[in-house]
């Protein structure tokens, strides 16, 4: 009897879905993009009803900029997330702790009590994220029911690998192309699949990548071990279309931890003689290939021009200086920052997410924020037993989903709620155990008659 799980009939519905938005945008007509936006919201709230939220939230990640009628416009991602708050709420308020209210409402009125201050506005972002505070933690509920952490990466990894190729390919269409950015340098050129943002856009690709990894170092199954690798495979070379230094830095990072991980880890030799087997068909079918190189000299010749700190950070030392003395030179600021505000400091942006945080809500708002992520990720990991051999295994997680933070400005972005959520679920995999709930078997779709289940 063939049996389809409710995972893999949404991954599909994603499929079709990315290929209606592709189409729809490289046509452009509205007749066509407004039912495709439409459904795509129907196909969340599916999901969410079905547990299986964060796997398509992650999935459509790198199309957010597509999920608009137009550029400039509210991009219905942001519509979608709301969704999965609520039905998630619904689903989960019996279960859920209230205990991250409090750190939450704290963040908020301190924001309110400095827009007032300033005289700054309420906008919409501003919204989404009292909102997102609020309702996050609730979104726990469906952690290990229907899905696990290889299917959420899996998911992700689609996503973006689609987005990656897509790009380069629809670019020479005029409709789609406004979405679609990339740098050129004295020679050097950048890609940024349809997120606009080189680093930001590789930031996913680490993210995930730590992912695979992880997922390698813990895989029995030869078949996954297969799949995984080439999952790898395509991040590294959708990575390096970035020609990110950052993105070069934590995957140097990352294969390292994992070659440490591996030689010290614990199990069958066989297996892991597969695994090395693998992995190395890997890396030579990359060293292979004419891309990679080309790809591989344009990122050396960006470190090649590197003289002092400053040009080794791409001048984000120097902003972050400029950011030391304007905290110096205005307690209020250093404080109580600017209250969740988009207004620069600068003609850039902080490129560190830890100082945003500090010139958004000061000192007093940062240790409410870090009070509120606590409560959040003891939700998130709830009768989890994490033990001193997973810490390398973690290491590798956080390094990839969270090192990129420390180069880029995610405090305004749908990831900074999406990404801890990612860690935690990896996490749950790592330790090997879940809440009691999530050992229930996911009901199955049956494509013959008769009503039995897993």
């Amino acid at each position: 009897m063939l049996i389809i799980r409710p995972r893999t009939l949404i991954l599909l519905a994603c499929l079709f879905e990315t290929a209606w938005l592709l189409a729809a945008q490289t046509l452009g007509y509205t007749m066509i993009l407004l039912p495709c936006l439409a459904a795509f919201l129907v196909l969340v709230a599916w999901a969410a009803i079905k547990g299986i939220s964060i796997p398509v939230l992650l999935f459509f990640l790198p199309f957010s900029a597509l999920l608009k009628t137009s550029p400039g416009q509210t991009s219905f991602f942001t519509i979608a997330l709301l969704i999965v708050y609520v039905i998630n709420l619904v689903l989960g308020r019996k279960r859920a702790s209230v205990v991250h209210a409090i750190p939450a409402a704290a963040i908020v009125a301190l924001c309110l009590l400095v827009k007032t201050f300033y005289d700054y506005d309420l906008d919409n972002s501003f919204m989404l994220f009292a909102a997102s505070l609020l309702l996050t933690p609730y979104v726990a509920v469906e952690f290990g029911k229907k899905y696990d952490f290889y299917w959420l990466t899996l998911f992700f990894t689609i996503g973006i690998v689609l987005a990656a190729i897509s790009s380069l390919y629809l670019i020479r269409f005029s409709t789609i192309a406004q979405y679609i950015e990339y740098l050129e340098i004295s020679g050097v050129v950048r890609h940024s699949g349809y997120f606009g943002d080189p680093n930001f856009y590789s930031a996913h690709i680490s993210a995930a990548l730590a992912g695979v990894l992880i997922l390698l170092l813990n895989n029995t199954s030869k078949m996954k071990m297969v799949v995984l690798i080439l999952m790898a495979m395509l991040l590294v070379y959708c990575g390096l279309l970035s020609v990110s230094k950052t993105f070069a830095l934590v995957t140097v990072f990352l294969v390292l931890l994992f070659i440490l991980e591996f030689l010290f880890q614990r199990g069958k030799v066989s297996a892991k003689l597969l695994l090395l087997l693998t992995f190395v068909v890997g890396v030579l079918f990359l060293l292979s290939s004419t891309a990679f190189w080309e790809l591989m000299d344009m990122i050396i010749y960006r470190f090649s021009g590197d003289t002092n700190l400053s040009d080794f950070t791409t001048r984000r030392t120097e902003l972050w200086i400029k950011f030391y003395y304007a905290f110096k030179e205005d307690t209020l600021l250093l404080m109580f920052g600017k209250g969740y505000t988009d207004v620069m400091l600068i003609t850039r942006g902080a490129h560190n997410t830890v100082i945003q945080s500090i010139y958004q809500f000061g000192i007093v708002g940062c240790v409410a924020m870090v009070g509120w992520l606590v409560c959040c990720i003891r939700v998130y990991l709830a009768n989890v037993n994490i033990k001193w051999n997973c810490f390398t295994q973690i290491c590798i997680l956080l390094v990839g989903t969270i090192g990129p933070w420390m180069a880029l400005d995610l405090l305004f972005f749908d990831e900074f709620f999406l990404m801890p959520m990612y860690v935690c679920v990896g996490i749950i995999s790592i330790a090997g155990k879940s809440k009691p709930h999530t050992l229930k078997k996911s009901k199955g779709v049956y494509l013959k008659y008769g009503n039995q289940r897993q």
